[in-house]
């Protein structure tokens, strides 16, 4: 069995642009092998030239990544992707657009699901345009999608005006005050909101050909530190976090609060969702820390203040007799 795997989980109602979502995913994995399993496999638009081998329900892509159709037991299928011996690095799941994601999540309760796969985040995606022109039912499912997802995509802002996604926005916070919301067009955000940045990212020249330039809305904040971190200085390193922050990870060298050892300790944070993990393997000689906001919305002096925490952790590339102010780094 495989280690576990970090599972992205996308919802949202009929219409919102999860396949659109999902199609970007494909197109562009960044870096990762992608297990993706969705609801309904018809509604996938995948280019024919990436399709390597096709089975009744599965499809294999030359970028590696590997689809497939949830057919009965969504428990069953996590299992068997987790088993198919395709070298995964991740999960991506799909649910249907009139589906409540509580019982996607209550699949990774059971034993046999938890020993392979676990979420590490559940993105909303929502209909700009036509949320509000949904009729009662619709719109309560729409609003639980939306309250029970670490991160809402308010989608379609290339056709929306921002009196229309103030309005959505007004309908969603009412429900769930902490709601994190990331307006976007054509469901079109750097794969590191939804897969998790890598740990030490370097600064990329590479310029994606989308219609939407990530650089320009999207910044990346990275820090190392050469020392062991102490389990409560990380935690309260977490806890202080500015909210503007979507996502969040780390490769930690950590002391154990069991012996005093050094652990190896995997961080994940998206939106409100936070998860530090340690295991058994060999830990880093460096600890890595990447995060992800939105231009603008992250304060620098609530980030210094977050970082202060936590002693040790410098930018990427600075030695540690200098803390210099934050070096930008685009993924």
């Amino acid at each position: 069995m495989p280690a576990s795997l970090p599972t992205s989980l996308i919802c949202g109602f009929l219409g919102a642009g999860k396949t659109t979502l999902i199609n970007r995913l494909i197109n562009s994995p960044s870096g990762e092998r992608l297990g993706i399993l969705v609801n309904d496999f018809g509604a996938l638009n995948i280019d024919s030239d990436l399709i390597d081998a096709r089975t009744e329900s599965k499809i294999a892509l030359s970028n590696g990544c590997i689809c497939c159709s949830i057919q009965d037991d969504f428990a069953a299928a996590i299992v068997r992707m987790c088993e198919s011996g395709d070298a995964l690095s991740r999960l991506v799941v799909e649910c249907s657009g009139v589906s409540h994601p509580a019982g996607f999540l209550s699949a990774f309760d059971s034993p046999r699901v938890a020993a392979c796969a676990h979420v590490d985040g559940v993105f909303c995606v929502v209909d700009t345009v036509g949320f509000m022109d949904l009729d009662y039912p619709s719109t309560e499912l729409a609003i639980d999608q939306a309250a029970m997802s670490d991160l809402v995509l308010l989608n379609k802002m290339d056709m929306a005006s921002d009196t229309a996604a103030t309005d959505v926005e007004r309908v969603l916070l009412g429900a769930q005050p902490h709601m994190r919301l990331l307006r976007v067009a054509n469901a079109s955000l750097p794969a590191t909101v939804l897969l998790g940045p890598r740990a030490g990212a370097r600064r990329s020249s590479v310029r994606h050909p989308t219609d939407h330039r990530h650089d320009d809305v999207f910044d990346t904040w990275s820090y190392v530190s050469e020392t062991t971190i102490e389990l409560q200085d990380f935690q309260a390193l977490d806890a202080a976090l500015p909210v503007g922050i979507l996502r969040a990870k780390g490769l930690l060298r950590i002391r154990s609060p069991r012996n005093g050892s050094a652990e190896r300790a995997v961080y994940q944070r998206v939106g409100k969702r936070a998860d530090l993990a340690c295991d058994q393997r060999q830990p880093p000689a460096l600890s890595e820390l990447v995060f992800i906001a939105r231009a603008g919305d992250v304060d620098r002096a609530a980030m210094h203040t977050a970082l202060a925490h936590c002693p040790g952790f410098v930018p990427f590339g600075q030695s540690d007799g200098e803390r210099p102010t934050d070096v930008l780094a685009v993924s």
